[in-house]
């Protein structure tokens, strides 16, 4: 186990201290130590929920709409982001429109999503999309910018077909603006959704979060919370960070920080 493996089981582990060591200046109600939640977690996973949906039903919906909403947002971001970088009268287009849509707070468009949509799964995909894809567009245009307009006139020079131009030379310069954009997307993407299921959609664990609350129920709050985030962070470090490591694995592993 390397040094930095070590590091961030350590930042867990005095997390975790600290929260223990805070649970006994607090009543239970307010906040309860971590193996009250964990014992919680664990009985959520064994036993049906409430309307007798078990948490295996709840973590399942989030992720299908995270994944739908997310697939949603950065195509919609990367085709936009690179028709902006083919089309100059694109970019002068949509570029008066796009800060517009990076200004709305994620909040207030989550609510509008719902006044719109009320209490349906479009809703929270408009959501994401409205938020996310701006974001997305702003850094493959910016991607657009920085590639090697030399290796461009050379496939035009040989007379390189626009879906070839776009495969071979557009996007392997664009990845590394393209998983910047995957993780920032992602990570705004499940906050989004959880919002999303605790104002105003049906079932989900951000429905569960607004369930318990309602319950003053902190032991099942502090649960669904954290079994969100340790979901969404295994997603992030096991599934997200391997294929970023595949793709990018013939560049040197240099660093500048020690």
């Amino acid at each position: 186990m390397n040094a930095r493996v070590q590091l961030r089981i350590a930042s867990v582990f005095a997390l975790l201290l600290v929260w223990w060591l805070g649970s006994f200046w607090s009543s239970p109600e307010v906040l309860p130590g971590p193996l009250t939640v964990g014992e919680t977690i664990l009985q959520n996973l064994l036993t049906p929920g409430p309307e007798g949906k078990s948490a295996y039903f709840h973590v399942g919906i989030t992720l299908i709409r995270i994944v739908v909403a997310f697939t949603a947002a950065m195509l919609a971001g990367i085709a936009i982001g690179l028709a902006m970088g083919l089309r100059r009268i694109v970019e002068q287009a949509l570029m008066s429109l796009i800060p517009l849509f990076l200004t709305i707070p994620t909040i207030l468009m989550v609510f509008l999503a719902v006044l719109w949509f009320g209490y349906s799964e479009a809703g929270g995909l408009v959501a994401v999309v409205a938020v996310v894809t701006p974001f997305v567009t702003v850094n493959i245009c910016e991607g657009n910018k920085a590639m090697d307009k030399a290796l461009i006139d050379i496939a035009k020079a040989f007379k390189a077909r626009r879906g070839m131009l776009i495969r071979k030379v557009f996007i392997p310069q664009l990845m590394p603006y393209i998983f910047s954009a995957f993780r920032f997307g992602f990570g705004m993407t499940w906050k989004i959704v959880a919002l999303a299921e605790t104002f105003g959609l049906k079932f989900g664990i951000g429905y569960m979060f607004f369930f318990w609350f309602e319950q003053f129920n902190m032991d099942q709050v502090l649960a669904w919370i954290i079994l969100f985030v340790v979901l969404m962070l295994i997603i992030e470090h096991g599934l997200i960070a391997r294929i970023e490591s595949r793709v990018f694995a013939w560049r040197p592993a240099h660093t500048l920080r020690k």
